[in-house]
């Protein structure tokens, strides 16, 4: 059972929770994250979705909601745990954007991993995630061409595609 914190369009605490899975109403909003990480070698790591949840085994970016009373930082740092098994001090996370969609607000991270990060011997969520691979952004872009990636991972990597850059070049 995953219960979220509650906001306004704004962004402004409703100081209330939420159940998921229960249909949110007008204005009211949840947090959720996403988190682009870099390998020590410039590749961009993507996780691909289990075969029971929507956009059955796309490609995307490691994320999720954050949980009632946990900071936006602090769900970034516990969804690539969860989901990757890869482990990031909150402060190693530096935040590059805000999104508004739909019923929720989109935070995006960026983290570069100090050592190679080497797929196989990642611990992935089972319900969430069923498969990893690191990738260049020309990897990404031929695997969007070819309808392998969620709607939008593409569209949200060209608009961090410098913040991007600059940490594969770190």
């Amino acid at each position: 059972m995953e219960i979220w914190d509650l906001f306004d369009g704004n962004r402004n605490t409703l100081g209330k929770t939420h159940l998921r899975g229960v249909e949110l109403t007008k204005g009211e909003y949840h947090v959720v994250v996403e988190i682009f990480t870099i390998n020590a070698d410039g590749r961009i790591l993507l996780t691909q979705r289990d075969p029971a949840k929507t956009y059955p085994l796309l490609w995307e970016i490691t994320g999720g909601s954050v949980t009632a009373s946990e900071s936006s930082l602090q769900g970034a740092a516990r969804e690539l745990e969860e989901e990757t098994g890869l482990v990031a001090a909150p402060e190693q996370l530096k935040k590059i954007g805000e999104i508004k969609y739909g019923h929720y607000f989109r935070d995006s991270y960026i983290w570069k991993s100090p050592e190679l990060i080497e797929t196989s011997t990642m611990n992935l969520q089972p319900g969430e995630v069923c498969g990893a691979k690191l990738v260049t952004f020309e990897e990404l872009q031929e695997m969007d061409g070819l309808g392998l990636t969620v709607p939008s991972v593409l569209e949200r990597c060209q608009l961090y595609h410098q913040d991007l850059q600059q940490m594969i070049l770190l």
